[in-house]
């Protein structure tokens, strides 16, 4: 194989700001979303032991990250309040009449009655045109960052709050 035939068909870089969040159960948090990260994987091993070596052997249980949605926090706090409800509704720290109520708060947006929600990350082009997308599956909030008020920062700054969430796992697809 020569070098020509190794050189990619598109030279284009992928630009941090070109994305696109879809999250059904969350339209508050996928209006003011500011960053979001394609989370990485772990592929485990193990070794077999022998009287010189470590022989590594690819293991069979794939590990993925948690995916982080870095969002603006309005002034009625919707979009935290849409995160905050949703544990709630799962965790359901009050019984479970205050689970399924939350929970049928909850799933206003989805069509499901479920503590889980897809969600779909769409990578755009240099041009702005849907490129890949990346499909999240069974996803669900595990946290969901403090709100820092500070009487010494300017009016000008926007508190922003940041959730991450677990999921069964994801697909990449072209758009």
């Amino acid at each position: 194989m020569s070098a020509l035939d190794r050189t990619p068909s598109n030279t284009n870089f992928l630009q941090p700001t070109k994305f696109i969040l879809a999250f059904n159960r969350l339209p508050t948090v996928q209006y003011f979303c500011q960053s979001v990260n394609l989370p990485g994987a772990t592929l485990g091993f193990t070794e077999l032991s022998t009287p010189l070596l470590e022989v590594p052997i690819a293991g069979t249980k794939l590990s993925y990250n948690e995916f982080d949605v870095t969002f603006i926090v309005d002034e009625n706090l919707q979009s935290w309040n849409e995160l905050y409800k949703w544990m709630l509704a799962i965790g359901s720290p009050k019984g479970t009449e205050d689970r399924t109520r939350l929970n049928a708060l909850q799933n206003q947006y989805t069509n499901t009655k479920s503590y889980y929600s897809d969600a779909t990350l769409t990578i755009l082009t240099n041009l702005n045109n849907p490129n890949v997308k990346v499909n999240f599956q069974r996803m669900f909030p595990i946290s969901i960052s403090d709100i820092k008020f500070n009487t010494e920062s300017s009016a000008e700054e926007i508190l922003t709050s940041t959730a991450s969430f677990r999921y069964e796992f994801f697909d990449i697809t072209t758009a």
